[in-house]
């Protein structure tokens, strides 16, 4: 099998890679997907390859998203990849190879750095290209109901139901949840607008590496999102925005999505409890977010009564010359489920 790969338009192959995502990748891939995920990122367009074989067509696909981020004061490019598959034919390691291969030898400069989220399967892909895992996305988890486990023990259906509600109690008291005098917390409604935008330039010259979420970004990334299931939630003082959460409300998925506000303690603390407390009434039995191993609000994590889960690998691959390296993203790095694409 002589497989080609080849850069692909955006418009003239639209069709072919929705039909191809939604049977390898996602159910939910169709034309609104792409649109939002391709065309309408305000950082700029996404880009696509396709491995293509010469009897069967379009066989494979990877992507790379902009990304715009802070570092050391000043404003940096970065690419997410992603969307990555191959026809079940075509998986041998040489497509693969090829196609990702390509796919990050086609960014053009003056990008610093592309990164990905990548499963088992794909890691196996870049350790063939010689990339090794930099560091972990860890899922850090509070379990919000017990009912479940009083069902096991208990044989009364309404002891399991009194002792449950005993239990939830003691789980809603754990955890550190701030000062109510740190701000005032409320959900935010409609779109960001440019408060949230300077809330992110006031934050840019702060020690770290994070991403850039100014008001465009936030309606495009969360609001605008396909699912349609992110809310936000906002910090204020004294009238003014700062900081957010954003989290992601579904049935038994219940999760904190993205988190940015400024480095007091206590107003982080204020927003991930208002966070958990307005996902309990979803349903679920565990709230999680996800963060890099060297974000530095970790031990807040811990001390908001979150506990670490299992963890799933980062690839950072610098270009060379950059600016970033592979490690200022395994210490100071604000990184979280937000600054991926799905």
């Amino acid at each position: 099998m002589s497989v080609q790969i080849l850069s692909a338009s955006l418009e003239s192959h639209q069709d072919d890679l929705i039909v191809l995502f939604r049977r390898y990748l996602t159910p939910n891939s169709d034309e609104n997907r792409f649109r939002w995920l391709y065309k309408q990122n305000p950082y700029g367009l996404g880009r696509a390859w396709v491995a293509f074989d010469g009897e069967k067509g379009i066989v494979g696909a990877a992507a790379a998203f902009p990304r715009r981020y802070y570092f050391q004061g000043a404003e940096r490019l970065g690419w997410v990849l992603g969307d990555f598959c191959l026809s079940e034919q075509f998986r041998s390691m040489g497509p693969a190879l090829k196609l990702q291969r390509a796919c990050m030898q086609s960014l053009e400069p003056p990008y610093d750095f592309c990164y990905d989220f990548p499963s088992k399967s794909m890691m196996a892909i870049y350790n063939r290209l010689g990339i090794q895992q930099t560091s972990s996305l860890v899922r850090w988890a509070k379990p919000l109901r017990v009912e479940d486990k009083m069902k096991s023990v208990v044989r009364s259906k309404s002891a399991a139901r009194l002792l449950g509600r005993i239990g939830n109690a003691v789980m809603d008291s754990r955890g550190w949840k701030g000062t109510k005098n740190a701000c005032e917390i409320e959900l935010h409604r409609g779109q960001c607008s440019e408060e949230f935008t300077i809330l992110d330039e006031s934050l840019h010259r702060t020690s770290g590496l994070r991403a850039a979420r100014t008001a465009a970004y936030l309606n495009w990334r969360f609001l605008a999102h396909p699912s349609g299931s992110h809310l936000i939630l906002a910090a204020r003082k004294n009238g003014a925005l700062i900081g957010y959460v954003v989290v992601r409300n579904e049935p038994e998925n219940a999760r904190i999505v993205d988190l940015l506000a400024v480095e007091e303690p206590a107003v982080l603390a204020r927003l991930i409890d208002a966070a958990v407390r307005f996902l309990r009434p979803s349903g679920a039995k565990t709230v999680s977010l996800a963060a890099g191993d060297g974000h530095p609000w970790s031990k807040l994590f811990e001390r908001a009564g979150f506990r670490r889960r299992e963890t799933s690998p980062i690839v950072v691959v610098p270009r060379g010359g950059a600016a970033i390296d592979e490690a200022d993203f395994k210490s100071q790095c604000y990184l979280m489920e937000g600054d991926r694409d799905s």
